[in-house]
């Protein structure tokens, strides 16, 4: 081969080749969009308070809480409360829906569960109604990972199909936009994180001593200590199941850990961005020296442009952070040395002022 067909052929390949990397980061970058456009969610705490369901229902949840990662034993409690209101015989004669989970006969034909073993599944029977309701909730979170197209929280999104059906969340690309759908979803969120959940409160935090706004923001943060580390999991209504290193791990990370006791401490008025370099220059404004640190002050660490690590300023030199992957969220000293970077304040600020950003 001459020299300069030689040259024609390398100029070639490396066209070929470049093409064929741009076409692999469009596509992987179209495949990371779908991936992320649906974000791991377990409403609340994942364990039970026993002390607010009946007590034949105990068991029942118990099991069924093992069949998938995000469908809890709260969540199911908070869907027979919103179904029936904990009434076995529970019946709707337009629909012909029955029981606790109020199942409709196809439905039922299809997914029902002889749940103990009497040789009968039968929707009235409050372990068959259970251990089918959780089989069938955890179909709808197969069916919501598997399609494209849809955005939103993947447990809250399988709530919306188990209330509208699968057809309509499809169709819609998310939650369906039906008051009886929105309504639905979000008093089971509620009722799972709020009255069905069992957690530590405020373990290793004192609050006594925390006066004004920032006592519920630390509150709500203290009450996650203990809770895994996981690396872009965390909503604004609680852990979520994280990604890459992290997948399938429920918890917070360093921002999203934050940007949650914000959102819930200040009744949903503050809403800080989901990554740390954001949440740096959305306060940077109200810059504060370690001297000058206030109970609910942000402590970051990194370099301007790539800030990486941020946490919760709680008071007398201590800290709330979830700290990075294998780790626990936990409170504790205050860490000025390495690249410590600085400290904002959000109350006061732009944030503080704004229902939403």
């Amino acid at each position: 081969m001459s020299s300069g067909n030689k040259m024609t052929g390398i100029v070639l390949g490396l066209v070929v080749l470049l093409v064929s990397t741009l076409l692999m980061v469009l596509g992987g970058g179209q495949e990371e969009q779908r991936r992320t456009s649906l974000t791991g969610h377990v409403l609340g705490a994942t364990q039970l308070d026993e002390t607010k369901v009946p007590p034949w229902a105990v068991e029942p949840l118990r099991r069924a809480a093992s069949r998938c990662t995000e469908i809890t034993a709260p969540i199911l409690a908070a869907q027979i409360e919103t179904e029936s209101a904990w009434n076995p015989d529970a019946y709707n004669e337009g629909s012909q829906a029955t029981g606790l989970s109020q199942f409709i006969p196809t439905t039922w034909a299809h997914y029902g569960i002889d749940g103990d073993g009497d040789g009968s599944a039968d929707a009235r029977n409050p372990v068959d109604a259970i251990l089918t309701q959780a089989a069938y909730m955890c179909s709808l979170i197969e069916f919501v990972k598997g399609r494209d197209g849809l955005t939103g929280e993947i447990t809250d999104l399988a709530l919306a199909a188990y209330n509208a059906g699968p057809g309509n969340v499809q169709k819609y690309g998310g939650i369906p936009p039906f008051q009886e759908t929105t309504n639905y979803v979000t008093k089971i969120r509620d009722l799972a994180a709020n009255k069905y959940s069992k957690r530590k409160r405020n373990p290793g935090v004192s609050l006594e001593n925390l006066t004004g706004r920032a006592r519920e923001v630390i509150r709500h943060a203290s009450e996650q200590i203990g809770l895994d580390y996981a690396w872009g999991g965390g909503t604004l209504d609680g852990p979520g199941l994280g990604f890459g290193i992290d997948e399938g791990v429920s918890g917070f990370d360093c921002s999203s850990l934050v940007r949650f006791a914000y959102y819930q401490g200040s009744d949903h008025a503050i809403t800080l961005p989901r990554v740390t370099d954001a949440q740096y220059a959305a306060t940077q404004s109200q810059p504060v020296s370690v001297d000058a640190l206030q109970p609910g002050d942000l402590l970051f660490w990194g370099v301007l442009g790539n800030i990486h690590h941020v946490a919760l300023y709680i008071g007398d030199g201590k800290m709330i952070e979830a700290p990075q992957s294998g780790q626990k969220i936990l409170a504790a000293e205050i860490r000025t040395g390495g690249d410590y970077f600085g400290a904002t304040r959000v109350f006061g600020g732009p944030l503080d002022n704004a229902a939403t950003v």
